[in-house]
């Protein structure tokens, strides 16, 4: 699109803020789980996921359940279709190879939850490919959904400014990676916004707009994020999308640095570091700390906030002869401080067909494994709560 017509389309267009009703309390979601497909063969290592909402949800939001059903679909289609066509590449590729140069395509996509009220569920597609060549590709989409209607919002759904926003997104940028150049950057968030295909999600405390290798740096550089905090820019979004539940879950990517909000208004981080002996650290504003007990197979990195304003992040992940466990740690604008290492998981380890995982959205009503059967039934798998110190009670 050229500069000139792309400022003149920002300068006519308006992001329709509408009068709102009074806004009612927002709820968790609940009764999420995803289901993760895995194929592998000589040419190709494929996995996909699909998102699934239980029967007692999806009657209390039918329309967004018939939403979560179409969209499972399409990607569903969508992943045959690379089935087919990266199985085609692979075998000609290592056709015309030796075979000890040749290694197998992968195509993978795994579904991070972050957010799930009663206002919206949006959701971040962590994708990665491999085609041959030096490298493989990577990056996150975002998708969000009206939790009542099942629309798919847009930015101009949320957003009430299209140049305040620009301008906040490209002063995020730079403050956040002061050694970029970024030269495109304002002309490609510019047209994104004026066409209204940004990639972004909505979080509990903000949104997140995601820039993939190439987009406005290089491969090197890598994948860029730019967080707008809600209470940094009162004014710019919808009051509908900033309110959020006084208590609720969030899944974080496990990789790069997660703007969040530890106090209501306050920026703040997480971040994961893994190495290769399987030892993790977790950095924060409030400083950082380490594991060395092995935990391997990390999958879900969940950050809780309660409702006496109290927050949790869980690390879930695998150690040898024990099986899954979760770290637990107390975080806070001060610091942060392992509370203990449960012998519980958020996988579903009854799972046969599928590798499936609970999705855990309202601190009060959670879902998760344990290793060994307990209570009175002597299940695996239960419904608690979190309790006051970050251990779980269960049902």
């Amino acid at each position: 699109m050229p500069k000139c017509l792309a400022l003149l389309l920002l300068i006519i267009m308006t992001f329709v803020n509408q009068a709102e009703a009074a806004t009612k309390e927002v709820k968790p979601l609940f009764g999420l789980s995803k289901f993760i497909s895995n194929e592998a063969d000589e040419l190709l290592n494929q996995s996909w996921t699909e998102l699934h909402m239980s029967g007692e949800a999806a009657k209390m939001y039918p329309k967004l359940s018939k939403a979560i059903e179409k969209y499972n679909i399409e990607e569903h289609d969508k992943a045959m279709e690379r089935q087919r066509k990266y199985h085609e590449e692979a075998l000609s590729l290592k056709q015309e190879m030796p075979p000890e140069s040749f290694r197998p395509f992968y195509d993978k996509c795994d579904l991070i939850v972050r957010r799930a009220d009663s206002t919206v569920l949006s959701l971040l597609e962590d994708t990665s490919d491999y085609m041959g060549g030096v490298h493989g590709m990577y990056g996150y989409f975002g998708v969000n959904f009206d939790t009542a209607t099942g629309k798919r919002l847009q930015i101009s759904d949320i957003c009430t400014n299209a140049e305040t926003l620009i301008g906040a997104i490209l002063t995020r940028l730079h403050e956040d990676y002061p050694r970029s150049p970024f030269e495109n950057a304002e002309a490609y968030i510019m047209e994104h916004v004026v066409q209204d295909t940004l990639n972004f999600t909505i979080n509990p405390d903000g949104i997140s707009v995601y820039f993939n290798p190439y987009e406005i740096g290089s491969y090197a550089e890598g994948l860029f994020t730019a967080t707008l905090l809600f209470s940094e820019y009162p004014n710019l979004f919808k009051s509908k999308y900033t309110q959020s539940p006084k208590a609720y879950c969030q899944s974080l990517p496990r990789y790069g640095a997660n703007i969040v909000s530890f106090e209501t208004g306050k920026r703040n981080y997480i971040q994961l570091d893994i190495d290769d002996a399987g030892f993790f650290r977790i950095f924060t504003g409030a400083g950082n700390t380490e594991d060395r007990t092995g935990l391997a197979g990390i999958r879900e990195l969940v950050l809780v906030h309660m409702v006496d304003g109290k927050n949790y992040i869980y690390v879930d992940g695998y150690i040898e002869g024990e099986g899954r466990r979760l770290h637990v740690f107390s975080v806070s604008e001060s610091k942060i401080e392992l509370v203990g290492v449960m012998p519980y998981t958020f996988k579903n380890l009854g799972g046969l067909k599928y590798e499936t995982w609970w999705i855990p959205t309202n601190p009060n009503n959670i879902r998760f494994d344990s290793m060994e059967p307990i209570g009175k039934n002597n299940q695996t798998s239960h419904f608690g709560a979190i309790q006051d110190d970050g251990t779980f009670s269960f049902s």
